[in-house]
């Protein structure tokens, strides 16, 4: 039963959604159904010179000038992701849970993100040995995310000069690592994190990653995902299995041990809690599940301890969505906002609330 359980919590964790799309002669979408009444339109963007280097991007009705614009970042483990032209979403009402509709509804633009993945690597002979390897990349492509957007903020008729960031799972690791940079855009006024790892090669997060369901991930589940592998070309991929840990070891380019109880220092550059990757003092929101199978509720503690100690402020209460800090957990809420009693509702409510008060 709890196999059951846990394999369930796994493809909610690394779903990417379909919508029903309507395309144009180049196969881009153009406009979507995403099933309420707000008729926003679609539109896929390239940032990049790479296929996956492209977002999908919503405005709500009446939008303009001073719309402000969400990006959202998918999570997978940092080497699972949707393939580079397909029309699939995160954040919708496939999982139960919708956060895109409920962005339109308030009159947010909402920039749905693909970026660079990292190699998928189970030899460690061909290990990177530079932990900033991948990361330097999707760290960068955030940053051309926002760059993107502002060079068609007047075209396409929203701001260009007030955007916010969530990210989940290794998204949100990513975007945390992002916007608290002392070189992240200013123009980035808020980010909030959806149950980030903290530290990498903490003890817990390796034994649940190398762990029944997380060693075991079907590569293709249905919903058009894939993993890089291994290879001179490292080709996107859509048969086989990935192991969570080998993903992490892959990201990392270094041979963790799960037995080894000692966190090295070697990635400290990748932890989101290291005290060295936290020089802007940008308001956030850390939100975690208190029951995540996946990336223990502690990691949401070390870092919004890191934050605040940092800069000497003091996590907001639990209904105060104004203060420049603030950790949550979620009763019942497993990785990916999964489990039946999990209030998902109080999640999107309160990413509405952060960002009415911080945009």
């Amino acid at each position: 039963m709890k196999k059951n359980l846990l394999y369930s919590i796994t493809l909610i964790t690394i779903s990417l959604l379909l919508v029903n799309c309507k395309k144009n002669n180049a196969d881009l979408p153009t406009e979507c159904n995403i099933n309420d009444s707000s008729n926003a339109s679609v539109t896929r963007v390239s940032y990049g010179s790479e296929s996956r280097q492209n977002y999908e991007l919503y405005l709500p009705n009446n939008h303009n000038t001073n719309t402000p614009v969400i990006i959202l970042v998918h999570g997978g483990a940092w080497i699972l992701g949707p393939k580079p032209m397909d029309t699939v979403k995160l954040f919708t009402s496939d999982l139960g849970w919708n956060l895109v509709n409920p962005l339109l509804n308030q009159g947010y633009g909402v920039a749905v993100a693909k970026y660079r993945l990292a190699c998928y690597n189970t030899v460690s002979a061909n290990y990177t040995n530079d932990p900033m390897f991948y990361m330097k990349d999707q760290l960068a492509d955030i940053q051309s995310i926002i760059d993107q957007l502002k060079i068609d903020a007047g075209s396409l008729s929203y701001s260009n000069q007030t955007y916010g960031l969530i990210g989940e799972s290794a998204g949100a690791h990513i975007s945390l690592l992002y916007a608290l940079s002392n070189q992240s855009d200013p123009a980035l006024k808020t980010v909030l994190s959806f149950y980030s790892p903290a530290s990498l090669d903490e003890q817990t997060f390796k034994n649940n990653m190398s762990s029944f369901p997380f060693n075991n991930i079907p590569v293709d589940l249905g919903y058009g995902f894939g993993a890089r592998k291994a290879a001179n070309s490292c080709n996107l991929v859509t048969t086989g299995t990935a192991n969570l840990f080998f993903a992490t070891k892959s990201l990392c380019g270094y041979n963790m041990s799960v037995s080894s109880t000692t966190p090295s220092q070697y990635i400290d550059t990748l932890n989101p809690a290291y005290p060295n990757n936290i020089a802007r003092s940008l308001p956030t929101f850390v939100m975690h599940g208190a029951v995540d199978a996946l990336v223990p509720e502690h990691h949401a503690d070390s870092i919004i301890h890191a934050i605040t100690t940092k800069f000497n402020t003091t996590p907001a209460p639990l209904n105060d969505f104004t203060s420049i800090h603030k950790m949550k957990k979620y009763s019942n809420c497993n990785h990916g906002w999964g489990g039946g009693s999990c209030n998902r509702n109080e999640v999107i409510n309160d990413v509405i609330s952060w960002l009415s008060n911080h945009l």
